[in-house]
């Protein structure tokens, strides 16, 4: 692996030609090997068991394979310690070719999966991107909107939507569909989440450096980019991308403010955390708290900064309560309701709960899954490493301590966000704070290393076969997020091919679920097509004279074939198009 070099003048050879060494190097490459033949059978092959015996080989003979090869090469330097004294432990990491190399496999994937759909927030998203970009707030209300949204009727509900009398928009918050109408207004809605995952590995390097050394910024982007975690999080259209990159630019500024003192950088990271606010307000709750708390515990003892920053704080976040307030009362109509809230036809919020049983019980069912895709979906023993950071380390306490508490305190904050779980390699209400975590992760690597004085050439030699897994992880996720979106790759693609006009109804098919996929344009009226859901096939004809058609198509699924079906049918309309 070019990323990798260690040094051809290094003078441990000896320590690696030690027979003792040989056969714990070859355990571990059998061990990687083995899970390697797992992921490729899995994904021929799928079973519901083999990630449960992916992690068994991760945990058990890779860890302990690693573990003992490492302690060989430990045990072997001390008797040659003249061998080591001079030489680097660290290998050098190509970060600006580490980046780009993802760059192109982000942008890449996520042109392919923006022509289907992985998670049905999307629509949402990319609906409401489509309105904005025509320049409306919310699009016009479908025939047939009713004033409770519990009442909505089935053909014309979508997921995340809400259609009352007065318009039709996503529940959403406005931040994140404005940044990707920006996307749709040149044709790439595809770009801007690649993009900003892109940015988000550049400011890790940076904190990394500014914080601990290059070598542990180095460290953790490559942790970052080679975990398919990442990955599914870098593509498609969904809001994590914009949040965790500014989530880390916050922290970054904090990074600076805490250095230098400097009150623009305490107003920098608290405008990223207000802008935050628009995009996923509860994620942006928990950092502020987090990041708001660190600053002034350790600027406590100089008052006169402390009230300058707070001062600082209030202006930002009165403006990030301002623009929930207004977004509240733009799409409800009440400064307090929430559009979350509006949608599930209720006065709060029903994501959030801190009923003790239904978080226990939510605990109960997904928590294990959670956790078994969450650590498979990351680097190899990032979570070890980050614990082994936060024990020993001696020297950045505060630092290690900020990440540690950013990273913990977002996964406790959405244990009360039990009906919400959303697992795909990893929970993705996490991933605003992933950053925190492959950062302890490369501080706690860098502790090891320096603790067991671990030659050079064992390190870049564990690090290769851990990237080989990853690699091996990574095509795996991309063969998932292919199969995820192949139904609604299949339809829209027939529907362009066949260039099918008028009024088309979805439906429901096996891995294709219609009230996930809005396709309608913001000016529905106008536009060449309309789609509906078809929830009851003995009204289609009752529908389409509402909205005027005498002629329809209905759009399927065939999971046998793996191709799209497009079934005409037409009647006789004697009533004009209305409510």
């Amino acid at each position: 692996m070019a990323l990798l070099k260690a040094s051809h003048s290094e003078k441990s050879q000896a320590v690696s030609s030690d027979k003792r060494l040989r056969p714990s190097k070859y355990f571990f490459a059998f061990s990687v090997a083995s899970a390697l033949f797992v992921i490729a059978f899995k994904d021929f092959y799928p079973s519901r068991h083999s990630d449960r015996v992916l992690l068994l080989l991760q945990y058990v003979p890779i860890l302990c394979s690693l573990l003992w090869f490492l302690h060989l090469h430990r045990l072997a330097a001390k008797r040659h310690p003249q061998d080591l004294s001079t030489t680097p432990r660290f290998p050098d990491i190509n970060v600006p070719v580490l980046i780009g190399c993802f760059a192109l496999l982000a942008i890449a994937l996520s042109w392919f999966a923006t022509r289907g759909l992985v998670n049905p927030d999307e629509s949402g998203y990319s609906f409401q991107a489509r309105i904005y970009a025509s320049g409306r707030i919310m699009a016009d209300p479908l025939f047939g909107a009713t004033s409770d949204v519990r009442q909505t009727p089935a053909e014309l509900f979508y997921g995340n939507h809400i259609l009352r009398p007065f318009g039709w928009f996503p529940k959403f918050p406005p931040g994140w569909p404005a940044v990707l109408s920006l996307g749709y207004l040149i044709s790439a809605r595809w770009l801007p989440v690649p993009i900003f995952a892109v940015l988000q590995l550049g400011i890790i390097a940076s904190i990394g450096t500014r914080w601990f050394s290059p070598e542990v910024g180095a460290l953790a982007v490559l942790f970052a980019a080679l975990s398919p975690f990442y990955l599914v999080n870098s593509v498609g259209m969904m809001s994590h991308a914009l949040c965790a990159l500014l989530a880390a630019a916050a922290l970054l500024a904090l990074c600076r403010a805490l250095d230098t003192n400097d009150l623009r950088y305490y107003a920098a990271m608290f405008a990223c955390l207000a802008f935050t606010f628009q995009v996923r307000p509860y994620t942006a709750f928990v950092l502020t708290f987090v990041m708001t708390a660190a600053s002034v515990w350790f600027i406590r003892g100089r008052r006169k900064l402390l009230l300058q920053v707070l001062s600082i704080g209030a202006v930002f976040g009165a403006l990030a309560i301002a623009g929930v307030l207004i977004y509240n009362h733009t799409y409800t109509g009440r400064w307090l309701m929430s559009p979350y809230a509006e949608a599930a036809g209720a006065n709060t919020p029903p994501e959030l709960s801190f009923n003790p049983v239904v978080i226990l019980r939510a605990m109960a069912r997904h928590g294990p899954f959670m956790l078994l895709e969450t650590v498979l979906g990351t680097f190899p023993f990032l979570h070890i490493l980050a614990v082994y950071a936060i024990v020993f380390e001696k020297r950045y306490r505060r630092e290690v301590w900020i990440l540690a508490v950013l990273y913990v305190a977002l996964v406790f904050a959405y244990l009360f966000h039990p009906e919400g779980y959303a697992v795909f390699f990893g929970e993705r209400f996490h991933f605003e704070a992933f950053f925190a975590l492959a950062l302890l992760a490369a501080r706690g690597a860098q502790i090891l290393v320096d603790r067991w004085q671990v030659p050079r050439s064992a390190f870049v030699f564990a690090l290769l076969m851990l990237a080989a897994l990853q690699i091996g992880q990574l095509a795996s996720a991309v063969q998932v997020i292919s199969r995820t979106g192949e139904p609604y790759r299949r339809i829209r693609t027939a529907l362009e091919a066949e260039n099918v006009g008028g009024l088309v109804f979805l439906h429901d098919s096996p891995g294709f679920v219609a009230k996930h996929f809005n396709l309608n344009d913001a000016d529905w009226r106008h536009a060449s097509r309309m789609f509906l859901v078809d929830a009851d096939i003995t009204r289609r004809a009752e529908w389409g004279c509402r909205f005027g058609f005498t002629k329809w198509v209905v759009a399927s699924y065939d999971a046998r074939s793996r191709l799209a079906v497009l079934d005409p049918g037409d009647s006789m309309c004697s009533i004009q198009p209305g409510p």
